[in-house]
């Protein structure tokens, strides 16, 4: 990555989490609904599957980051299956969890993980797979944090091949959509996208 670009997408990311901070908790609890209302429409009605026997692979929400978890817990709920992350070395390991409430523990990041001991599931079994980011292009192309982990994850699925098994959705708020993005060869590019609007 050259410098310029590099400098360009250090300067998003620092805008994005500015705005995403000054987010209020009921900002944050109200597009969480609208995103769960939002993904249950789309996995059902176009995706066709069930949500008592889908298996979604998520992420839990840090720095004001849009939440899946109201989605997620309804999974859970009508007995479909929910992986979270946990940092391994350079990659993300999946493990399949049974509450959102219990089985957590502080990873490296001082993101709330699965423990070792929740059984661990490959990312291509899961039906869709919900990413977040710092900010997407008009194409779906993700800014991430800068760690390069979804990327290769993206990449270890298969990339944009039609042979990939999972549905990558990603989601943000309104504001997160940017044109501008410098773009990378290795950048992970999401199938769908949904932007939630904070104009609420």
């Amino acid at each position: 990555m050259n410098s310029e670009n590099k400098m360009m997408k250090d300067r998003i990311r620092s805008i994005i989490r500015d705005r995403r901070k000054n987010l209020s908790e009921e900002i944050c609890e109200e597009c969480a609904g609208i995103l769960s209302s939002n993904l249950e429409d789309y996995i059902t009605n176009e995706l066709n599957l069930d949500l008592s026997s889908v298996s979604v692979a998520s992420y839990m929400p840090v720095s004001g980051e849009i939440s899946s978890l109201p989605f997620c817990r309804k999974v859970l709920e009508l007995g479909g299956t929910v992986m979270m992350p946990a940092v391994e070395g350079q990659n993300i390991i999946f493990h399949k969890i049974l509450s959102l409430d219990e089985g957590f523990a502080a990873g490296s990041f001082g993101i709330p993980e699965p423990v070792e001991s929740l059984e661990e599931a490959d990312a291509d079994s899961a039906d869709v797979i919900i990413v977040p980011g710092i900010a997407f292009n008009d194409e779906g192309i993700r800014l991430g944090q800068g760690g390069g982990y979804y990327d290769r994850l993206w990449a270890g699925l298969g990339g944009d091949s039609p042979d990939r098994k999972s549905v990558i959705i990603g989601v943000c708020y309104d504001f997160q959509i940017m044109s501008g993005i410098p773009v990378e060869a290795n950048d992970m590019a999401v199938d769908v996208l949904f932007e939630v609007t904070t104009d609420i």
